[in-house]
């Protein structure tokens, strides 16, 4: 196996840092090169493609590097890397990959996509979502610690609750939702309007 060999090419400096990225991975999903705190990661990962790639293969994990977004993630064959959510945090999912989509055709692959709170509170308003556009500081509050974990998001500022706190909108989001998952999404939201205000759903309830 020709990953087998790369790994023996590997420092023990370097074997340390495959096995840490490896879990990183497997836990995290992403890796964004323009995100500080995995970049020197995504590089390794970049560099080292044929080695991750054929060691990760032995467990039915596909890598993906893209480096015209620079995002590494891992995708299970199987399908069991489907994120468990709640019905409002995949509501939230849907108005950030709509908010990504309309920012992003004013910019550049490198540029950073940065929102506010109040951008969601407005988003909200115009789908219906919320009747004064206004979501419950709870569900920011678990939605956004959801999507950090999972590098969708990076906050620029702290307070989540301030309308005006600001947060980065990372390339990860085109990834995590696709067109096939936003259309999915999209029919949710949609069930949700006409429902009115739902019952929070069991985390077992698959969101995309």
């Amino acid at each position: 196996m020709e990953w087998v060999t790369a790994y023996e090419l590997l420092n023990h400096r370097e074997r340390e840092d495959f096995a840490r990225i490896v879990g990183k991975l497997l836990a995290q999903t992403f890796l964004v090169k323009q995100q500080e705190a995995s970049r020197k990661d995504y590089y390794f990962v970049e560099r080292n493609e044929a080695l991750f790639a054929g060691y990760l293969k032995l467990s039915q994990w596909d890598l993906v590097v893209d480096r015209g977004y620079g995002v590494v993630h891992v995708t299970n064959r199987a399908g069991g890397t489907r994120l468990q959510m709640r019905l409002m945090e995949s509501v939230l999912l849907l108005l950030l990959r709509l908010l990504y989509e309309e920012r992003r055709k004013a910019l550049s692959l490198t540029d950073d996509v940065v929102c506010q709170v109040q951008d969601l509170h407005d988003k909200a308003l115009t789908l219906r979502i919320r009747e004064k556009g206004v979501i419950e500081k709870k569900h920011l509050a678990n939605a956004f610690s959801l999507f950090r974990r999972f590098n969708i998001i990076e906050l620029v500022d702290d307070d989540i609750t301030d309308p005006r706190c600001r947060f980065r909108l990372l390339p990860t989001i085109l990834f995590a939702v696709k067109l096939e998952g936003l259309q999915e999404l999209t029919d949710r939201l949609d069930a949700y309007r006409e429902g009115g205000e739902p019952a929070e759903v069991d985390d077992g309830d698959e969101a995309g």
